[in-house]
């Protein structure tokens, strides 16, 4: 397990670097790339599954509040475990063992009864996009070597998410 992660120095380490790592110019384009395939398969998806509609939310403030919030939790935090911790720079087994426990977490929150779970963390269109958003920040991740990307990502969706769709 050591080998395949790790040790608790090492992630010290590769926090460090991912954090102070400022992508350039061309890693950012190549990243609203990965995020633009990533909005495109979570649209085909909703076709399918049809998990929320478009709705701008009548309460600003809470936006705001959301958009403040999601930007440490879950963005942040997340994405530190899964795609600095756990899927790391380099190694397949790591980053779909990663990408695994990312989607397998959002489940585990409701059955938790975590504050933050909801009832559509258990809908398969849902975790498909959770998979799908997973894999999308690990290449952000391991193409650029810094969180900034994958943070960026998590956070544009739930801020998109929370303020301008509403549940089916």
């Amino acid at each position: 397990m050591i080998e395949l992660c790790g040790t608790a120095s090492s992630y010290f380490a590769d926090a460090k670097r991912a954090v102070r790592t400022w992508p350039g110019l061309s890693i950012w384009w190549q990243s609203i790339l990965i995020f633009t395939l990533f909005i495109a398969a979570t649209l085909a998806i909703n076709k399918v599954e049809y998990l929320f509609n478009f709705s701008v939310t009548d309460d600003p403030i809470e936006l705001l509040a959301v958009a403040a919030l999601a930007i440490l939790v879950p963005a942040l935090t997340e994405e530190m475990v899964f795609r600095v911790g756990l899927a790391g720079r380099r190694g397949r087994i790591r980053a779909i063992l990663a990408m695994a426990a990312f989607v397998l977490w959002h489940p585990v929150q409701v059955w938790l009864g975590l504050p933050m779970a909801q009832a559509l963390f258990l809908e398969p269109g849902f975790l498909a996009i959770t998979a799908a958003l997973g894999l999308a920040c690990t290449i952000a991740y391991r193409n650029s070597g810094s969180i900034w990307p994958p943070v960026m990502m998590h956070w544009l969706v739930v801020v998109e998410w929370k303020g301008l769709t509403v549940p089916v």
